[in-house]
């Protein structure tokens, strides 16, 4: 619970307070564009990603920031598997003696290692007391430090259960904030709304959050996302003709023909007839209606004809996009990771994972026969891509920051950041010593 003042008395947590008193004269000062900001143009994002180490005795220690919770990460991504990072305001601890330099530090930590692919960020404004809002000089250095390396592939900033607050913040920051920024900003007033970019469920969002969504939706008369979707997915049955959003197990008894699913074999013999020079491929986004649009067609037993479809003649270059987000979506579907949720522990608990083939090794041959054929026919295909880097610009460490998530990320729990650079490391292992992993020997 955040302290509050000695004149004021205590609120609980779950209690949102509109701040009473705005901002302190100190906190208009009007921004400033001096700096150099060419620390932050790195490259090679993708390897300090699959190498990163938060025990790294060099790097500044953030343990203090890292244990109010106050930014999550959820790799998996949304409906077009772009990395989503969620930033709660009710965490944030009194403003008296949090260090918010050193928070604005943490955030580019973070970013850091999404930053490059394209993302989103969800900000839940609830519970921004007036004993815990950031001084406004302090959102415009935020504005400032995180600069176009941060803000070009950011592709929504949603602003959930917005409040007077935030609009005198926008009004404060929209004489300096470009269009092109501007249109990223959605107000997002009940959770459902988000519903046609991401997954709810899969964010995980505390009880207090959904709590203070659902007494918003009940005093608007409106039925609430919870309510109305609860068991929605469950209980529709599945098409015969049905892939994505459906078992592994349910698709292959679907079409006894094939060893793995039908998408992904037409997915695969395009990519690797026409992607296979595209420069950055597996890392660029699309937008969520195309894909849901193509995922439909699919799901009603269509194939797409990705030469002569109207939407991709004379575009290949949009199709071969379009065919690696759907893999990518494909894979997060399945209901649980192609590594399944069962054999995930075993996966963290593996040491020196760089060095460890054997280990890898063990695990993988452990894996139900139809996930198996999955991941060594995907992993075989990547081995395919990377070795175009040279063109593409996907090397195995890049793609394994692509798809560590989409092949490991696991249903029936949450993952601490920590975890990430593991995940990622285990993915590009996977495709550095594909003829060690998966062959027998």
């Amino acid at each position: 619970m955040a302290s509050t003042p000695s004149s004021s008395k205590p609120k609980p947590d779950t209690e949102f307070e509109e701040p009473a008193n705005g901002f302190e004269e100190d906190d208009l000062l009007s921004p400033t564009s001096g700096g150099d900001h060419s620390f932050l143009e790195r490259d090679n994002f993708e390897e300090e990603l699959g190498n990163g180490n938060f025990d790294d005795p060099f790097s500044e220690s953030f343990a203090d920031i890292a244990r109010h919770q106050i930014v999550d990460v959820i790799a998996e991504g949304d409906l077009v598997a772009r990395p989503i990072i969620l930033i709660y305001a009710f965490r944030l601890p009194s403003n008296r003696d949090f260090d918010f330099n050193k928070f604005l530090r943490y955030l580019q930590y973070i970013l850091d290692k999404v930053v490059d692919l394209d993302y989103s960020i969800v900000y839940l404004h609830y519970g921004l007391r007036s004993n815990n809002k950031p001084p406004v000089k302090w959102l415009i250095q935020v504005y400032q430090v995180l600069d176009r390396r941060y803000k070009k592939n950011l592709k929504a900033l949603f602003l959930v259960h917005p409040s007077t607050l935030i609009r005198v913040i926008w009004n404060i920051f929209k004489p300096f904030i470009s269009l092109k920024f501007e249109r990223k900003v959605h107000y997002v007033n009940y959770l459902h709304e988000l519903n046609s970019t991401i997954r709810i469920a899969q964010l995980n969002l505390p009880q207090v959050i959904i709590d203070h969504d659902l007494s918003l939706v009940s005093a608007s008369k409106h039925q609430s996302f919870f309510n109305r979707n609860a068991g929605a997915e469950s209980n529709q049955p599945l098409r015969p003709t049905q892939q994505f959003g459906a078992p592994l197990e349910f698709i292959l008894e679907q079409n006894p023909d094939y060893m793995i699913p039908p998408i992904v074999v037409a997915l695969l013999e395009f990519l690797r007839n026409h992607g296979m020079e595209v420069e950055g491929i597996f890392r660029r986004s699309a937008e969520v209606n195309a894909i849901q649009r193509l995922q439909e067609r699919i799901n009603m037993g269509r194939q797409i004809d990705w030469l002569t479809d109207p939407e991709y003649v004379d575009n290949i270059q949009k199709a071969v996009i379009h065919a690696s987000v759907l893999l990518k979506t494909f894979l997060r579907s399945l209901g649980e990771p192609v590594i399944t949720n069962k054999l995930y522990p075993r996966l963290v608990e593996i040491e020196d994972i760089k060095n460890n083939t054997d280990a890898i090794r063990g695990l993988i041959w452990t894996l139900p026969s139809p996930n198996f054929l999955l991941l060594k026919t995907i992993i075989q295909f990547l081995t395919e891509v990377a070795a175009h880097s040279h063109v593409n610009l996907m090397t195995p460490d890049n793609l394994g920051v692509v798809f560590g998530p989409n092949l490991t990320w696991p249903t029936d729990q949450q993952v601490p950041l920590t975890h990430i650079f593991h995940l990622n490391s285990f993915c590009t292992k996977l495709i550095t010593d594909y003829g060690q992993i998966f062959e027998k020997a």
